[in-house]
């Protein structure tokens, strides 16, 4: 267990800051492809400036 000198404000220490960090990142990759792909995929089928 982490002695309570290890601990930020958050209760992680900083092993875990960074790994939940590097998850948060990668979902945030994730998600963003998936957006533009997407965005691309409605602009395709649907352009919305070429009206």
């Amino acid at each position: 267990m982490a002695d309570k000198n290890d601990l930020s404000f958050t209760g992680l220490t900083d092993e875990q800051a960074q790994e939940l960090h590097s998850v948060y990142m990668s979902g945030l990759a994730i998600f963003t492809t998936i957006a533009v792909v997407a965005h691309v995929l409605t602009y395709i089928k649907l352009p919305w400036f070429a009206w």
